[in-house]
């Protein structure tokens, strides 16, 4: 039994995550910003699943969480860094569709083609702001998508390492993403871009740093899943993409120091 801590875990991706580990029988904690979402996303699960308040942005929610850990079990086996903001967190937070009479979050079948149809013609027409690409990008959106995929989980990684040196086998996982990956980066969706390819970066480093303290790091893309974040037209399950998370995880021997899509390696 491993105990495992999954950043962004009350929903999405990260939900499946405690959800499959839970069922595993690991002892699981799933960390959130709010406590009382967390808790009614947990209700289904067992009781050897705990629920606590983290926010990757502050490290005070860290500090204290550590605490707690160190307190509870002394010993923390797997760090999952699954908090992140996704490629349109932005477009949803500034762009009002409601101007074009749809939204994006729509369950109805076809509306969601009819919005892409629509979005083009919107920004034409001045309804939506311009395409943001690497050259227009204002520098806060930058800064708040840094702040949360790649700092945040380096911050996790400083602050919770003394517990996972006190690991048998210590590992840490870092939710990225093949936008990330250096041979296909582009000017498109350029912040999100950015942090996930500086996460491998880190990636790489942590594996090559922390390899002499027998903690195994990694990288994982989940794939275009149907989330909040992904939107009801991906291809992918919340299933699918936490398995790769999941088998990092629990398994008796995985490799270090590589991005894995589907349990395979993947280039950088």
């Amino acid at each position: 039994m491993k105990t495992i801590l999954v950043t962004g875990g009350n929903r999405g991706i990260g939900l499946e995550i405690c959800r499959q580990l839970d069922k595993l029988g690991h002892r699981v904690i799933m960390g959130t910003r709010d406590l009382e979402k967390g808790k009614k996303s947990a209700a289904a699960l067992s009781d050897n699943l705990w629920v606590k308040r983290i926010d990757v942005t502050d490290e005070s929610s860290m500090t204290e969480l550590k605490a707690w850990l160190s307190e509870k079990f002394g010993v923390l086996d797997v760090l999952i860094n699954n908090a992140g903001l996704g490629t349109s967190y932005f477009e949803l937070k500034e762009n009002n569709l409601a101007k074009v009479g749809y939204k994006f979050t729509s369950k109805i079948p076809g509306v969601s083609g009819i919005i892409k149809s629509a979005i083009p013609v919107a920004r034409k027409t001045g309804l939506l702001a311009p395409k943001k690409t690497t050259v227009n990008v204002p520098m806060n959106e930058v800064r708040e998508i840094m702040e949360t995929n790649f700092f945040g989980p380096w911050r996790m990684v400083q602050v919770f390492l003394p517990l996972l040196m006190k690991s048998d086998d210590a590992r840490i996982i870092n939710m990225s993403s093949g936008m990330g990956e250096l041979m296909g980066l582009d000017g498109n969706h350029p912040a999100y871009r950015i942090s996930k390819a500086s996460l491998n970066a880190l990636t790489i480093m942590l594996a090559r740093e922390l390899k002499e303290k027998r903690i195994c790091v990694n990288a994982m893309c989940p794939g275009w899943v149907r989330t909040d974040m992904g939107g009801p037209d991906a291809p992918r399950s919340v299933e699918e993409g936490a398995d790769t998370a999941v088998w990092l995880a629990a398994s008796d021997e995985i490799p270090c120091g590589k991005f894995f899509r589907d349990r395979n390696p993947i280039d950088w």
